[in-house]
């Protein structure tokens, strides 16, 4: 009796062995033959980005002149990225982008008038589509890397305002909400320096902003700034 119970001890403990081998290789398999779709490198990727960026003054532009460094714009979208071969790219993005232009306040001045301010701006917020194309370079794994991205964008103008303060009728403040001036939408092209985490990026507004009487003239059309992806 005590043999067989020596050897029935055995037979279990190799039972368990068997089966605990059996269970860790099938793991192994699943796991080395499931591939992954998404990723910073692979087929699709998402990502959260910010961005902030100065207005360009432009000598074009001396009618409707602004504050460098006071004329901003600042953008929180969604990117969405397809990848093509290893180094050609798809995809776009989809942001709320928002400009402050800050007027200078000139003799020259005749957007949106000619009379003088203590302060007067005027601001745009926009719902953003931006398809684009992008080329990657360099070595990267499983990483964004280094791309330059082409691309043409779409903004509808969700508000504007152009709002004044120290008025020559002696007001305080004065708020216009979405004046006559600016259109429902426009459109332009950018183009995008990734680097990993940062983007140097500049847009060109390629339609211009203000419509209507013939003596204004557009806002200043390049915007360059810096953006940052959330991965």
């Amino acid at each position: 009796m005590k043999k067989l119970a020596i050897i029935i001890s055995i037979i279990l403990s190799c039972t368990y062995v068997l089966n605990a081998q059996t269970v860790l290789l099938e793991r192994h398999v699943i796991s080395d033959s499931t591939k992954r779709a998404w990723g910073p490198n692979l087929s699709h990727y998402m990502h959260f980005y910010g961005a902030f960026g100065f207005v360009m003054p432009n000598d074009d532009y001396s009618w409707s002149p602004i504050y460098f460094g006071k004329a901003s714009n600042w953008e929180l979208g969604l990117r969405y990225k397809k990848r093509i071969t290893n180094w050609l790219a798809v995809g776009g993005n989809v942001s709320y982008d928002f400009f402050n232009y800050r007027m200078e306040q000139s003799k020259f001045k005749t957007l949106p008038d000619t009379l003088m301010y203590d302060k007067q701006k005027i601001t745009v917020h926009n719902l953003s589509l931006q398809p684009f194309i992008r080329i990657n370079y360099g070595r990267r794994g499983n990483k964004i890397g280094n791309y330059i991205d082409f691309g043409f964008f779409y903004n509808a103008i969700l508000s504007s305002k152009e709002k004044q303060e120290g008025t020559p009728a002696g007001l305080d403040k004065v708020i216009i909400k979405n004046p006559e001036y600016m259109p429902n939408d426009y459109y332009g092209f950018y183009t995008n320096f990734g680097f990993g985490h940062w983007v140097i990026y500049a847009k060109y507004n390629y339609m211009g902003i203000i419509r209507g009487d013939s003596r204004y003239s557009d806002l200043p059309r390049l915007t360059i700034g810096l953006q940052i992806g959330f991965f």
